[in-house]
Order: C-alpha cells, then sequence, then structure tokens
C-alpha cells in the first residue's frame, strides 16, 4: 500500500511539474505584452476615409448552450464593400471541428452538445467567392478553423492580415489556430500597415489594434458602416455581461486554460466601455450568442 501511494505520488508530482513546464513560460510572455492603445481621435480618423465598407453581417458556426442559460456561438462576422468584395473578421469552425471543441465544455461544464450549422464556406455558398481578405481577432482554433472551407470555394489566393504581434507570438493555444491556416492552404499572410491603428490595406474603414490580454496577439477591430461604428472585441469577455460589468473571467480559466494577463484584460474591458457609450457605437462580443442576435448586425447563410 505505501508503494502503491509513493507510486501515485510521484505520478501526480510528475503531472504537475509537466504542466507547470507547459503553462510557466506563456504565463510570462502574456504579462509582458502591453501595447499602446490609441486615443479615440486615432481611430475615429482612420475609419473615417471614403470609399469604406457598406454592409456587415454574421455567420454563425455553431452554438452551444451554456450552464448559465446562455447560447455560445463561434461566429465569422462578414464586411462587404462597395465593388462587392468581402472581407471576414474570424471564420468560425467546420461542422466535425465545432463538435470536438464542444465536448470538453460538455465534460467540464455540463454544457449541452455543440450544434453545428456549417462552415462559413458553406453558408456564403458562391457569396465565399468574393471574399478577398481575412484577420482574426486571435489565433484560437474556433476562430481561424473556417479558412479550410474559404479555400475550397476559391480560385486565387486569400489575403491574411496580422498584426505584428499576431504573426510573432505565439503559444501553445494559438499554435493549433495558425497550423490550420497554414493547412487550408491559400493564405497569403499580410502585415497591416501603420500602428498603433493599424490600416487595412486596400480596405478603407477598417482598422485593427493591438490588445493582449487574452493571447498574444488578440486583436481588437473598428469598422464603420454608414455611420455606424462596430467594434469586434473578440474573446477579451465572453460575454456582453462581463463587459458592461467589468467582470473577470473565472481564475481556473485564466490560470491553466488560456494563459491570459488579467490586468490587461481588466484595462481592455473599461476602453471598451467607453467606446461602447458613445453614440452610434457597439461593440460586438463574439460568443455571446443572444447579444449577437439584439446586435442589429443581419446573419448570413
Amino acid at each position: 500500500m505505501r508503494v502503491f501511494g509513493l507510486v501515485c505520488g510521484s505520478i501526480l508530482l510528475l503531472g504537475c511539474l509537466a504542466l507547470a513546464i507547459l503553462l510557466i513560460p506563456p504565463h510570462f510572455q502574456i504579462r509582458r505584452i502591453e501595447p499602446p492603445l490609441p486615443e479615440r481621435q486615432a481611430v475615429l480618423e482612420a475609419v473615417a476615409t471614403p470609399g469604406g465598407p457598406v454592409s456587415v453581417g454574421f455567420v454563425n458556426t455553431a452554438s452551444q448552450g451554456v450552464p448559465t442559460g446562455s447560447t455560445m456561438a463561434h461566429p465569422a462576422f462578414v464586411l462587404e464593400w462597395p465593388d462587392g468584395r468581402r472581407f471576414l473578421i474570424d471564420s468560425g469552425m467546420e461542422r466535425e471541428a465545432a463538435v470536438a471543441f464542444g465536448e470538453p465544455l460538455e465534460w467540464v461544464m455540463g454544457a449541452d452538445p455543440a450544434r453545428p450549422h456549417g462552415s462559413v464556406g458553406e453558408q456564403l455558398g458562391l457569396g465565399a467567392r468574393r471574399v478577398a481578405g481575412v484577420a482574426f481577432t486571435h489565433l484560437h482554433s474556433d476562430h481561424a478553423g473556417g479558412v479550410a472551407s474559404l479555400c475550397a470555394a476559391r480560385d486565387g489566393d486569400l489575403a491574411i492580415f496580422q498584426t505584428p504581434l499576431q504573426a510573432d507570438e505565439r503559444n501553445h493555444t494559438t499554435d493549433m489556430g495558425y497550423d490550420l491556416l497554414l493547412e487550408a492552404g491559400c493564405g497569403r499572410f499580410e502585415r497591416f500597415g501603420g500602428g498603433p491603428v493599424y490600416l487595412t490595406p486596400d480596405f478603407p474603414g477598417l482598422v485593427a489594434v493591438a490588445a493582449g490580454g487574452h493571447t498574444p496577439g488578440s486583436t481588437i477591430f473598428f469598422a464603420r458602416v454608414a455611420d455606424h461604428l462596430w467594434v469586434f472585441s473578440g474573446d477579451i469577455t465572453n460575454s456582453r455581461a462581463e463587459l458592461e460589468d467589468d467582470l473577470p473571467k473565472q481564475a481556473l480559466y485564466s490560470l491553466l486554460i488560456v494563459p491570459e494577463h488579467p490586468e490587461r484584460l481588466s484595462a481592455l474591458r473599461r476602453w471598451l466601455r467607453e467606446w461602447d457609450a458613445e453614440p452610434d457605437t457597439a461593440v460586438v462580443v463574439s460568443h455571446d450568442g443572444e447579444a449577437l442576435e439584439a446586435s442589429g448586425i443581419a446573419p448570413l447563410g
């Protein structure tokens, strides 16, 4: 019995050591990433260029009910320019990947099984051919996995825009998403121009801001459509309530699941709340299904 106890203790110790080896470097990495947030006027001037997007919609690639009673969504946001070209912010997931992604939430949280609605390529149909560019709030697989479905619908390359931080700083949670982009086979990586307000070449009215906090390359996007400014915040918060009430994510999630920078996320929540309070401006939280439906952004597909 004593030998059994020693063996179990040794296994537990080795498991803790392995976990520490995996998690300590990304925790140090994410805590040193605090890119400067631009002044409001700089963002407004950058998105005010003529010829900007004329519409915004979303494609929800999967839904999953969670124990709080809310629905977790996995959207791709679709911006369209006057010449018919489209640009995607995030790309959701494909069907099988959505089911697999949802299974751990079933086991750990008691969530409902994930319900895939079809990849962004499937739901856009022939309209997927007009997607000329794509960018990501971050490179987790549930945001990057749908690119393969776009490649299947296209004949040429797809421009994949990244900030320097997203291109150069990754960890074990974002490597999988980056690999999915490489495996998709039609991506042509490009850098946003400028900074701290990053311009999108050939897509006026759309800008990016390096954020950090959630992943090293987390990025917030601003797009002016007509007289409305949309702010796509990715996973800085997982719900509108977290944004509006300045609520942090669960400590174990930020410590063990996705190594996050809680102080940076707090600063980003305050910054985003200031934007959300402005007239004709709305912050969009990716995974809040109910808030997404109520946002005024049209569902596509």
